[in-house]
């Protein structure tokens, strides 16, 4: 049982609980001396009663005593009684009027209830959420402050000393420990079926009461008749019915208390019933995350509402009226993350399936909020059939909440949840502009925004391939009013309903109007008109019904007009115009989207300044699959640009120029008409020896921009490449340096294009360097050959003397202001060489450079190529060496620093093997696909498979987890060979050991530490380097997703995919089938270990089944 597997030491929950048992033992003292006092009024005035009837009837004389005094008489003696009784039994209902103006057991019991709400939420659905302690801190110090507000000084509480939490007997099994995490089977058990069980055996002692008082009422009214038929008598009688009629008004009124009370544990019993009936009728498939998560949900509303009355509404209005809210549910609905969620459902697949478990995202599902009733008592039966059934609204007494969940499913069955839906990461991004809640038309009809958008625009705005949102769902952000101009500004698509005139609506629609000038899409719900500003703009109708949501006749039609149009808009041409303003005002320029930055929308940019610090050390550490990773979760639509661009120039700082091409034509998907996306696709194209469509693209670039100096200078590389490739593969110096002169006027052009895109900007130091270096080395050639009557090569000497004072005085202003700009600073070596007249300076200048280098191998060999080709034509060579040597000097010593920091890390590693396969089958695994006595010859397998491709200690091993099964199968085959490994784990050690490794055996917990240890084995954990997953992807997924990209330093062509799967396709992310065809899309080689065809299952391998079934069901 999960009770007996986690206790939790949580200080929160510790807390929470002694104060649960302080409040439930003040409050049951307060009702026991109210109960005290009740049943002493009533003896006492009964006992009155019986006094005034001996007084009327015994009136006789007693004899002469001695002693006796002034008690004379029988009568006298009763009198006194009688007298000194009423005394008492007023002294006694004043001390009970008392009580019940000062008891507070009523509202202690209501805040301990309350505190034990928040304690089950905290056990159930917000365990996993990473605020759940402070969540639960917060709520406990909330309900003590009410708490105290409410009796000021005169509440003073008695210690509770007893055992926390209270009630909790370790000999039953049937109770609740109070410190465990529960899953879905503990919570039914410990808390629906326990509070059924309460509430059953509370409603008999009711039931036993009003019969009791009910036969006393009938008795009294008995006496009292008796009373009134005596003849003669005096005063003492009537005192006797006034003392019967109090005591018989405290007889009617305690019935009229204890039927509240039956009718109030029936209704409760009824609606667990139902609850607990529901989540029965679900079967396995069913019975996910999402559904627990309403099934609490709806417990602890059904528990809470005979609690939930004046008081706690009263604490609600005044939070409300300051903005907040008091309702713990509200909260929960807000803080209870689906990334929380997942971790959860991974443990409840875990505990109760014991099989491997992908978590998916799955639609959006819709919980309800009812709001209390206008009477004491709320329908709680109506409010459990609304909260199981998930019906999106009661017109009245509902609130929608859209919370993203997680189902679970188990791969061995291979069963999809209904409405399972896999999100895309990098969908553009559309803002929907439209009123919120039920607001009333211009004809006098409601209509409801909100179902609209959930059942209508949502559904179509996605089935068009984006990302819907709208400003209601922003909960976490920092000003939700500079949040949603940020999204006016930067979202690819913005859906305006017009149904009703709107200020809120027109102004935003406005905004973005002004602002951009198409990815605009109106709709509306059948308005006859329009305002006249825009009353020429084309709108979408939709139709609704008398309740004002989506016309169910027409909803389907609706939602194809809006994704149709949706579509249309986006794939138009980029220069179409959809805003009318940029349509009627001929010159207004759309502003560039990195200007549009409202710095107070901390949330909108939030998670960009969490990437780029990621980014950044993913850089510096050369782990390019982080970086691929955390590119393609970027959502935010400025950001996805520019997250793009800084991916790219890392792939190129890391020599991967395929990769980099990737990002920048994924950027061009995204903004064709990005200027740096275009220049940078033509620079990677030429690298990748695509030269020919390299140069169409920049020129055709340079038409549209012809006053782009980088695109120039990617020109002027391009014909500077296509003349060294002319003699570069030369060995003989003599007839290399021939060929280098007849191919001199590509040379010329390069140095001409170079020097235009200096023209435009002589503070812009690349063209200027290039062009000045092209134009020493024209210069140096044309020497060597005796070159005296060319003109292009006398218009390159002519402009030399110009060209250097201008480059050299450039440089040295920069390299003045900017003393860690490295390209700048190796710019001015490079001048050094050319132009010094001691090879000291040279040397000098460049380890000036070197300090700015950042250990970026790739600059450093970019400026060592430049040194090659000049030492390559003999070219001032004692000056060329002196930068060759200091460069060389670095690129040494970086290698001998990383060699040192990560002996086994290289990239130059002959061959890169990736594994993805099943684990070893669970005990009770319905289908078999991995049984334990098939590891022998998995073994087998994966060995043959390294032999074909003559696998050695000069490779490297990558996995995208250490699962029991082929993962560790595969990892001590590797180890076996002396390969270095490195393990990817979607989170940490101990958790992963419980979830995929446990289950199978200590034997596997045991290999798991042998690989752990082992020298070669380096284990990367994916919090550690990527953050928490986002809330729509899947950790299984996003790890392999993480190791597969962590090898591509490697080279795609290095990389060799070995699976181990049985040829089933499936749907969920992640898994064999998603790793292979991830890997032929990039061109890489796969070997597929198919399990269905092992000898195993052939004839030769039933004696071992018979042994794994004898094993399953020991």
């Amino acid at each position: 049982m999960a009770q007996e597997k986690k206790h939790l030491e949580s200080p929160a929950l510790k807390s929470a609980w002694e104060r649960y048992a302080e409040f439930d033992y003040n409050a049951k003292l307060g009702l026991r001396q109210r109960t005290y006092l009740k049943q002493a009024a009533i003896a006492i005035s009964m006992f009155a009663v019986l006094l005034a009837v001996f007084t009327n009837t015994f009136s006789v004389n007693l004899p002469n005593f001695t002693g006796w005094g002034i008690f004379n008489t029988i009568g006298e003696a009763l009198r006194i009684l009688l007298v000194v009784a009423l005394i008492i039994n007023f002294i006694i209902f004043a001390l009970l009027v008392r009580s019940q103006q000062q008891d507070s057991s009523q509202e202690l019991r209501t805040a301990a209830e309350e505190i034990k709400k928040e304690i089950y939420l905290y056990r159930t659905v917000l365990q996993w959420h990473e605020e759940c302690e402070r969540w639960l801190s917060d709520r406990i110090t909330k309900i003590q402050r009410h708490v105290a507000e409410g009796f000021g000084t005169e509440l003073i509480l008695k210690p509770y000393h007893g055992d926390t939490p209270p009630y909790y007997d370790p000999s039953d099994p049937k109770s609740d420990s109070g410190f465990t995490r529960m899953l879905p089977t503990d919570y039914l058990r410990y808390r629906l079926e326990k509070q059924l069980e309460t509430y059953s055996r509370e409603l008999t002692e009711p039931q036993r009461q009003r019969y009791y008082l009910q036969l006393g009422l009938f008795a009294t009214a008995g006496v009292s008749v008796l009373l009134a038929a005596i003849p003669g008598g005096d005063l003492s009688a009537w005192v006797a019915v006034a003392v019967f009629a109090v005591a018989a008004l405290m007889n009617w009124l305690e019935p009229r208390e204890i039927d509240n009370k039956i009718n109030t544990y029936n209704q409760l019993i009824a609606g667990l019933n139902i609850i607990r009936d529901w989540w029965f009728s679900l079967n396995k498939q069913e019975q996910t995350g999402v559904e627990f998560f309403k099934l609490v949900v709806a417990t602890e509303k059904v528990i809470w509402s005979q609690y939930n009355k004046h008081a706690s509404e009263m604490w609600q209005a005044i939070e409300e009226l300051k903005g907040k809210t008091d309702d713990a549910l509200d909260e929960v609905l807000l803080l209870s993350g689906t990334a929380a969620l997942q971790e959860f459902e991974a443990e409840y697949e875990t505990a109760h399936r014991t099989a491997s478990a992908t978590v998916v995202v799955a639609e959006s599902v819709t919980t309800i909020e009812p709001t209390p009733a206008d009477d004491d008592k709320p329908d709680i039966i109506e409010g459990v059939v609304e909260a199981v059934n998930g019906s999106k609204k009661s017109e009245e007494k509902a609130l929608v909440k859209k919370e993203t969940a997680l189902a679970v499913i188990d791969s061995s069955d291979a069963a999809e949840p209904a409405g399972y839906h896999s999100k895309k990461r990098g969908l553009p991004h559309a803002f929907v502009v439209m009123p919120f809640g039920r607001k009333q038309g211009p004809d006098g009809r409601w209509i409801d925004f909100d179902s609209i958008y959930y059942d209508l625009i949502k559904p179509a705005v996605e089935a068009a391939g984006f990302e819907s949102f709208r400003a209601d769902q922003e909960s976490v952000s920092g000003d939700i009013l500079t949040d949603m101009f940020q999204e006016l500004l930067l979202a690819d698509m913005v859906i305006a309903d017009l149904s009703i005139d709107n200020a809120n609506v027109f102004y935003e629609l406005g905004v973005r109007h002004a602002m951009r000038k198409r990815g605009l899409v109106h709709i509306q719900s059948g308005r006859p008109y329009l305002p006249f500003d825009i009353f020429n703009v084309r709108t979408i109708p939709y139709q609704i019904d008398k309740t004002g949501r989506p016309d169910p006749d027409h909803i389907e039609k609706d939602k194809q007009a809006i994704t149709k149009i949706t579509r249309e808009t986006w794939a138009s041409d980029v220069d179409r115009v959809h805003s009318p303003i940029f349509n009627l005002l001929d010159g207004l320029v759309e502003p560039d989207r990195k200007t549009l930055r409202t710095p107070l929308a901390t949330g909108f940019w939030r998670e960009y300044n969490e990437w780029r610090e990621r980014v950044t050390i993913s850089q510096r550490q050369k782990r390019i699959g982080d970086l691929l990773v955390l590119t393609e979760e970027i959502r935010n639509p400025l950001i996805r640009e520019e997250a793009i661009s800084e991916a790219g120039r890392a792939m190129r700082g890391l020599g991967r120029f395929e990769l980099a091409l990737q990002q920048y034509r994924h950027g061009l998907a995204i903004n064709p008409r990005n200027i740096e996306f275009r220049r940078e696709e033509a620079f990677h194209l030429n690298r990748m020896d695509r030269t020919d469509e390299a140069i169409v693209k920049l020129e055709r670039l340079l038409q549209d921009h012809p006053h782009d100096i980088e695109a120039m200078s990617f020109l002027g590389r391009i014909y500077k490449q296509m003349w060294t490739e002319t003699w570069e593969g030369i060995e003989d110096e003599s007839t290399r340096a021939t060929e280098a002169f007849n191919a001199l006027h590509w040379l010329v052009k390069a140095a001409h294009t170079y020097l235009a895109g200096y023209r435009l900007d002589q503070n812009n130091h690349y063209p200027g360097i290039n062009a000045l270096s092209l134009a020493m080395l024209i210069d140096f050639l044309a020497q060597q050959n005796n070159l005296t009557d060319d003109p292009d090569v006398e218009s390159v000497r002519a402009d030399l003397p110009k060209l250097k004072g201008a480059v050299q005085f450039a440089l040295e202003n920069r390299t003045e202001r900017e003393s860690s700009d490295y390209w700048a600073l190796v710019s001015l070596a490079e001048l050094q060489v050319s132009i010094a007249d001691d090879p000291v300076k040279v040397s000098r200048t460049y380890k000036r450079a070197l300090t700015a280098a950042r250990k970026n191998v790739y600059n450093l060999q970019s400026a060592l190529s430049q040194l090659r080709l000049l030492q390559s034509l003999g070219f001032r060579p004692e000056y060329v060496q002196a930068g060759v040597d200091a460069i060389k000097s670095e690129l040494g010593r970086i290698h001998y620093e990383e060699e040192i920091e990560d002996p086994g890390r290289t990239l130059d590693t002959p061959q890169v093997f990736i594994f993805s396969g099943h684990p070893v089958d669970a005990p009770k695994r319905k289908e078999s696909r991995f049984p334990a006595g098939m590891e022998k010859e998995v073994r087998d397998k994966i060995n043959k498979a390294l032999d074909k491709f003559k696998a050695d200690g000069n490779d490297l091993a990558v996995t995208c987890g250490a699962a029991a099964g082929g993962d560790i199968i595969f990892i001590e085959v590797c180890l076996e060979r002396n390969m270095n490994v490195e393990v990817h784990l979607p989170f940490e050690e101990a958790r992963y050991i419980q979830w995929s490794i446990s289950y199978a055996g200590d034997n596997w917990i045991e290999r798991f530490y042998n690989i752990r240890n082992n020298p070669n084995v380096k284990i990367w954990l994916q919090p550690d380097y990527l953050g928490r997953v986002k809330f729509d992807d899947n950790m299984y997924e996003r790890n392999e997703r993480w190791a597969l990209y962590s090898s591509f330093i490697h080279g795609v062509d290095r990389m060799r995919l070995i699976v181990l799967w049985d040829g089933l396709m499936d749907d969920n992310p992640g898994g064999p089938d998603k790793m292979i065809d991830r890997v032929r899309q990039l061109g890489g080689i796969t070997e597929h270990l198919n399990t269905t065809k092992f000898h195993y299952w052939k004839a030769e391998g039933k004696v071992s089944r018979a042994l794994d079934l004898l094993t399953m069901e020991s």
